[in-house]
């Protein structure tokens, strides 16, 4: 295995090496502010990357940007309800990320003045402004203006199959008498069912959980053809996903397998630390997991496994593959090349503006990136024909605490790139970045990926911005419910009618009309 990779840093169309402005750009980012402007940010476990001062790779950020970063914590566990919070009674820090666009939280936090739009002049920061060209970008601008900046996850949607993964314990499957990888919904079942009947280690194992709430959406509704994230066209009209796809499909596998216990009972009360505890400890024969691919899980999991067992994780755990849907097809969890944004609270004033400016334009520049994913150039890094090569032994995870692999705060601007770019630098041992091109060809080679239409979900209508339908919420509702599939869905139906359902999809597709959105 080679120690020394090459770093390609040509993150999808809006990254382009031609955007970094070059050289006089990188030496404009070096501040003479003697006392840098304090910033606070709300992001996924930021305190965990954050407690060290002096941590090396965030000295050097606070000298090239002038910003010191404050952290206001959010877990993955309370994020939104914190930040919905803090919203409403005007706590809310200079910056905090979310999965906001396309939900009433956006429009309104607009209309009311909860967010701040980037300035309209952008000259002073390319790196930004280059940037901000992106398709999700353009179409979310309210008034001409920017109210978030995008955090780019993928080169290109069809890795977002990485976001949804099951994993289950085929050690024990093989010990419950399992010869054969399960290719199909069914006989995944026919798998979990073995597992908990013969409880081959006598913890009174249970069926699948989740790492975190929701997730469980990712495996049940791709079943019934569901993109829950995207728009798509049926009947000549545009509609989400989640009322054109065969919804009787999906909750009948997910009422089915949580009454025979291939889902387990509890699934409902998943919550992270407590989740991934369940499953190291062998009392859960499969888990449903976000992150950012199969590699993910060395970090998370297999490292903790392995110091517990004294075997390798990789060896006794597998990843669902695509199995065929309710119509045959394989469809997948399909969200988005930029999953969630950064937004600026309206209380941060013009000097903290362009600080907060001076500090994303330093992180999507070339010489950023290779901080907040290289590390140290001379110590962590040499650059090479102009690229970074990595030097060998250089773990950043454990060598930084800015780059403490529970924390996102490194990934403030972008995610790493190293789940879906093999030649990013990564932590994780290749056999389980293996599992990320795998798991990505499965999707390429044997997925099935619906046209769907993105400019149509980031359009604005009235009633289209206060239209909400909870897909995890409808989903456990029915699943843990007792009476017919069919009538609970008809009922749920019923309820979205006398909510403006009707109303709604007429209004947002005379929208699109006008807007020349047509249909492919």
């Amino acid at each position: 295995m080679k120690l020394k990779k090459m770093v390609a840093w040509s993150l999808a169309a809006v990254m382009v090496t031609s955007s970094f402005i070059g050289s006089s750009a990188e030496e404009s980012n070096e501040t003479t502010q003697e006392d840098p402007i304090e910033v606070s940010v709300a992001i996924w476990n930021a305190e965990d990357g954050l407690n060290d001062p002096e941590d090396p790779i965030y000295k050097k950020l606070v000298e090239k940007t002038g910003v010191k970063l404050v952290p206001q914590n959010i877990t993955w566990d309370d994020a939104g309800q914190k930040i919905q919070l803090w919203a409403t009674n005007g706590q809310l820090p200079d910056i905090f990320v979310g999965d906001y666009v396309g939900t009433s939280f956006f429009t309104n936090w607009v209309d009311q003045g909860v967010i701040r739009a980037l300035p309209e002049n952008l000259d002073e920061y390319p790196n930004l402004k280059e940037y901000l060209k992106m398709e999700k970008a353009q179409a979310v601008k309210k008034d001409g203006k920017f109210y978030m900046i995008p955090r780019q996850t993928y080169g290109d949607i069809t890795y977002s199959v990485q976001d949804r993964n099951v994993v289950y314990r085929w050690d024990l499957a093989q010990k419950a008498g399992v010869t054969k990888e399960p290719e199909t919904y069914d006989e995944f079942r026919d798998m979990i069912k073995k597992i908990i009947e013969a409880d081959p280690e006598n913890k009174n194992i249970s069926g699948m959980t989740q790492a975190l709430p929701k997730l469980i959406d990712g495996f049940i509704y791709p079943y019934g053809g569901i993109l829950t994230q995207k728009w798509v066209e049926k009947d000549g009209q545009f509609m989400p996903s989640y009322f054109a796809g065969d919804m009787q499909a999906a909750m009948q596998l997910a009422r089915d397998m949580y009454q025979e216990g291939t889902i387990e009972k509890d699934i409902a009360l998943a919550k992270l630390d407590t989740s991934k505890e369940k499953f190291l400890q062998g009392q859960n024969a499969a888990m449903v997991f976000a992150g950012s691919g199969p590699s993910w899980l060395y970090h998370e999991i297999g490292k903790d496994y392995e110091q517990l067992y004294g075997r390798k994780f990789y060896d006794d755990i597998k990843i669902a593959k695509l199995y065929p849907c309710a119509d045959g097809n394989k469809y997948y969890f399909v969200d988005t090349e930029s999953w969630s944004e950064t937004y600026i609270s309206s209380a941060v004033d013009d000097e903290k503006m362009a600080a907060i400016c001076k500090l994303f334009d330093y992180l999507y520049s070339e010489e950023g990136r290779r901080l907040m994913f290289c590390g140290i150039e001379g110590e962590d890094y040499d650059l090479v024909d102009g690229k970074p090569v990595m030097k060998e032994g250089v773990v950043l995870g454990d060598k930084y605490t800015f780059k403490n692999p529970s924390s996102s705060i490194a990934s403030l601007a972008i995610w790493d790139p190293a789940s879906w770019d093999m030649e990013s630098p990564s932590a994780n041992p290749q056999e389980y970045r293996d599992l990320d091109v795998q798991r990505h060809q499965d999707a390429v080679e044997n997925g099935t990926l619906p046209k769907y239409y993105d400019e149509v979900k980031y359009l604005s209508t009235p009633k289209k911005d206060t239209f909400v339908y909870e897909t995890s919420d409808d989903l456990l509702q029915i699943m843990m419910g007792t009476d017919p599939v069919d009538e609970m869905i008809e009922d749920l139906m019923q309820k979205y009618e006398k909510k403006g359902l009707s109303e709604m999809l007429e209004e947002v597709n005379a929208a699109a009309k006008d807007a020349g959105i047509e249909i492919e």
